[in-house]
């Protein structure tokens, strides 16, 4: 039986729009492009997830590759990148209900610590039991460590937690540890018909 709802949060209870922030705030589309390539998608993100690369380290690496007349604009994007995350209301209706109908409610998220600055602001974590960051855990999901960090802290049994996700190699890594999975692609009503097909009441 189904008792724990487990969500991701980007492009799960958000939108992650990084290139639309970016070209707010850069009007070249050179620089807009530039920018958002090295600051949001440079292969060191990672390790600020995972928390071994700090916020002022991970800047001093990017910022390398990002002319010095841009390092001004490229900091305070870096800064406010939260700003770039676009509520999905009705997801947060959907974890409002599933918390109202006696399931728990947790976030399981590949994050840097960046995440303390802004999540008291999230309108949907007003329904959260419990929620496991990447960074605090030193691992990032599809690692196995990381799911099983949240069944250690919140003594949660794999089978009775449907983990929703917008990754399949996510999705694969949860259900390889036994809990039942959901690839969500922006599809509100799919994701409400395989929660009812595993038997969750929403």
């Amino acid at each position: 039986m189904i008792r724990n709802i487990v969500f991701d949060m980007a492009w799960v209870l958000f939108r992650y729009e990084p290139m639309s922030f970016t070209r707010e705030h850069v009007p070249d589309d050179a620089d807009a492009e530039l920018i958002h390539r090295e600051l949001f998608c440079a292969p060191e993100w990672l390790e600020t997830d995972r928390g071994t690369l700090s916020d002022e380290e991970y800047f001093a690496l990017v910022s390398g590759r990002i002319p010095t007349r841009l390092h001004q604009t490229a900091r305070y994007l870096y800064e406010h990148w939260h700003d770039a995350l676009v509520p999905i209301d009705e997801m947060e209706a959907v974890a409002g209900q599933l918390k109202a109908n006696g399931y728990s409610i947790y976030l399981l998220s590949n994050m840097s610590g960046r995440f303390y600055r802004f999540y008291r602001n999230i309108p949907a974590m007003k329904h959260f039991d419990g929620m496991i960051v990447s960074a605090d855990e030193r691992c990032v999901k599809p690692e196995p460590e990381i799911y099983q960090a949240l069944f250690r802290k919140y003594g949660l049994l794999p089978a009775e937690c449907f983990f929703i996700d917008d990754r399949p190699e996510n999705v694969e890594a949860g259900e390889k540890l036994g809990m039942r999975g959901f690839c969500f692609q922006q599809d509100i009503p799919a994701l409400c018909a395989a929660l009812r097909e595993a038997g969750v009441w929403v």
